[in-house]
């Protein structure tokens, strides 16, 4: 809805024109759209001579106007109108993003009454428009009548005051002093008095202005603070009129000061609400794009090199679901606090007034970024990055819990990676990636191989699409041993790709691709239906089943209504449901332990068999034997390989056997190669097995045929001399 307007002498504050000299075409665009949606006639112009050859016949109201431009610069821009007979007292808010106290004097100086510092925010900037029409028109209005003016003035919250030369003699009125916070009385004022009510902060860009309001007749607007006799600060815009007489000499200030914390206060708010992070009070998403954009035109009007950093804590998930999100926010906040102490005055960074808040934002849940602006090499980042991953590192108490949180950093610099916000956002986000795989706390530099590993990626994932729909996907079976009978007790399903132009390919290249994409749900239940199907041709060929173990990677046992697409398959196959085991792996657990208890248990209630895989590897944790539905323990390759020589995996496999006989559980070692290691198995109470030495994975007809005959059997003790015979009469 376009708001009404306020008349004065019937003309609008929103009939008014503005007059927009700015070089960057966006800018233009944006400012056009926010001001005329407000209900102003905007005229634009790409360069200041072009302005100042619109000035003239528009008739603007106000000038919005950029301080850096190509060719003439603002400041001679604001200058010139200055000089022109329809310039005089008319509203010029400068533009720039060089928000250093000297820029803005200068500003100040040359004639500008206000000024944004870049970026803008689009919807302050037409109350900003507002407020300067206004003040104007009011302040013109003032000179013609007084009585309107301080009745104006106690409706709007706005005070005048008058400085003349002869005498000289400083007045204010009544509701000027109301504003300051003192007896509202009418008349003369000391002027060193007023002044010592500005806040220290503001005083030293207010007093330059005075004195050239006072020396030159040089207008100006200004928004500062005041600090009130009891310590309220207030915020105050202030709008003045210079008078000069014939001889061009000023014989008189005229100053209308508005009170404006009431909109200051709603303005922040706003900002906070739509630019911070409410957690860790960082710049959002949101601010920092327009924050990019900022330092992106900065850096290449420079030429100096930008560096996005981008930052995501290693194992935050793991903290969030173990001890709650309560901790996980404490963690956030200490970590973003580390992360401020991390980037330093001297660091690079876009400009000098930014303070290194705005170089800081979060991203996402765990995910943060630092810009560095004016790089020398990619060695500063480097080192920028070292010192956070330190700082990171390091570990700290909350509620009693000690935690130690790394993480890993991918890295993008222009002009190389990209020259616009999207293409180093994805280019960092690759290299971060790339850490990520890396192992914690890695920092990486992006490179086109990472692109090119990408596009691998994506080629990849493609083409398993299509060899799930086409058919080149099938399962190969990996017996399951007893080392006394040799009796086939059962067999693990096995994902194969048969590539019709790179043959086959290996599974550590695919399974993890298709787990990134989500490929891994459709395969798996695709998987399940063909062990199912299998089981029952096996049954109705005469051959008595085995179990068939079927390995559930974290995306699948998460995903929604698996136990119901178990079930559904199983009753259209007509299989026994005990003839199903599932294998997870202990880090796959602990990912999401809540959400893994209820699928287990669920899989468990239907008479599926669960097994760990890989054990011993990830957290071996007593708490989740006991709290998972656990019916077999599958000790893995890398304890079994150097079997019995290595006594560390010897002792290592030995406790396992303990813990799995204490609990009741089934025990199977993988990767069994050499018959030492079978005797070692079986001397300790491991006599289930699976490995080369009895059998690799093989095609289901193949696995059909080793049913129906067997292993040889009963499976010897070999001599020393004839092992390996024995050994290759046992291999399919």
């Amino acid at each position: 809805m376009t708001p009404k307007a306020n008349t004065t002498q019937g003309l609008t504050e929103f009939d008014a024109t503005v007059l927009l000299i700015d070089d960057d075409a966006m800018i233009r665009l944006l400012a056009t759209e926010a001001l005329q949606d407000a209900g102003y006639k905007v005229v634009a112009a790409a360069n200041a001579e072009t302005g100042l050859e619109l000035f003239e016949s528009v008739r603007a109201d106000l000038v919005l106007l950029d301080l850096v431009m190509p060719g003439m610069s603002g400041f001679e821009a604001c200058a010139q109108i200055r000089k022109h007979r329809l310039g005089q007292h008319i509203p010029i808010i400068v533009m720039t993003g060089l928000d250093d106290r000297k820029s803005i004097v200068e500003a100040y100086e040359a004639g500008a009454t206000d000024f944004l510092t870049k970026p803008i925010l689009w919807d302050l900037l037409r109350y900003r428009v507002r407020y300067a029409l206004r003040a104007s028109r009011a302040l013109q209005e003032s000179v013609r009548s007084q009585e309107l003016l301080a009745k104006s003035q106690r409706i709007a919250n706005m005070g005048s005051w008058q400085w003349t030369r002869e005498p000289d003699l400083l007045t204010c009125s009544e509701e000027l002093f109301r504003i300051h916070g003192l007896p509202p009385v009418s008349g003369e004022a000391d002027p060193a008095a007023m002044l010592a009510g500005v806040h220290e902060q503001d005083l030293p860009i207010l007093k330059p202005l005075l004195g050239a309001a006072v020396r030159k007749g040089q207008a100006y607007s200004l928004d500062f603070r005041i600090v009130r006799p009891d310590g309220e600060i207030r915020y105050i815009s202030e709008q003045t009129l210079v008078e000069t007489g014939p001889d061009g000499q000023v014989t008189a200030v005229r100053g209308i000061q508005h009170d404006i914390t009431q909109k200051t206060e709603t303005a922040d708010h706003i900002h906070r609400l739509a630019y911070s992070d409410p957690l860790t009070g960082l710049a959002n998403r949101a601010l920092f794009r327009e924050m990019m954009e900022h330092w992106l035109a900065y850096s290449s009007r420079r030429e100096m090199r930008l560096a996005l950093v981008l930052i995501n804590l290693d194992q935050f998930k793991l903290i969030n679901e173990t001890l709650g999100t309560a901790i996980g926010d404490e963690v956030l906040k200490i970590m973003s606090a580390r992360l401020r102490s991390c980037v330093r005055a001297e660091d690079p960074k876009s400009v000098a007034m930014l303070s290194k808040e705005s170089t800081l934002a979060r991203l996402g849940a765990d995910e943060y970024s630092v810009v560095l602006v004016d790089i020398k090499s990619a060695d500063n980042a480097l080192a920028v990055a070292t010192r956070i991953i330190d700082q990171l590192s390091q570990p700290f108490v909350v509620n009693g819990h000690e935690l130690i949180i790394g993480a890993s950093i991918g890295i993008a610099i222009t002009p190389d990676d990209g020259h616009e916000v999207n293409a180093l956002l994805q280019n960092a986000s690759t290299a971060l990636h790339a850490a990520k795989e890396d192992g914690p706390r890695q920092v990486r530099l992006y490179s086109n191989s990472m692109s090119e590993a990408i596009r691998h990626r994506h080629t990849l994932e493609s083409e398993l699409r299509r060899a799930l729909r086409q058919g080149e996907l099938s399962v190969h079976y990996q017996a399951k041993v007893d080392v006394h009978t040799g009796s086939v007790l059962g067999a693990e399903a096995l994902l194969r790709w048969q590539h019709p132009v790179r043959g086959m390919v290996s599974p550590g290249e695919f399974i993890p691709a298709a787990e990134e994409s989500g490929l891994i749900v459709p395969m798996t239940d695709w998987v399940i239906e063909t062990v199912c199907t299998q089981i029952a041709r096996w049954s109705i060929d005469g051959i008595a089943p085995v179990p068939v173990s079927i390995n559930l990677d974290g995306k699948t046992l998460r995903s929604d209504g698996l136990i119901d697409r178990i079930q559904a398959i199983v009753a259209q196959t007509g299989i026994e449901i005990s003839m199903l085991e599932f294998e997870v792996t202990e880090s796959m657990l602990m990912d999401d332990l809540e959400a893994s208890a209820v699928v287990l248990n669920g899989l468990k209630t239907m008479g599926c068999r669960l097994a760990i895989d890989d054990f011993g590897t990830g957290y071996s944790s007593l708490t989740y034997l006991k709290r998972f539905p656990v019916d077999i323990l599958k000790i893995d390759r890398s304890f079994i390989k150097d079997l019995p020589s290595d006594a560390s995996d010897a002792a290592l496999t030995t406790a396992i056997i303990a813990i799995g006989h204490s609990l009741g559980l089934e025990l199977i070692a993988e990767g069994v190669e050499t018959w030492e290691q079978v005797d070692f198995l079986s001397e300790h109470g491991c006599t289930q097995v699976q490995g080369y030495l009895f059998s690799r994975p093989i095609a289901a007809d193949a696995f059909e045929e080793l049913l129906r005959t067997g292993l040889t059997r009963p499976i010897p003790r070999p001599e020393r001399n004839a092992a390996s015979e024995l050994v290759a009469s046992c291999r399919t």
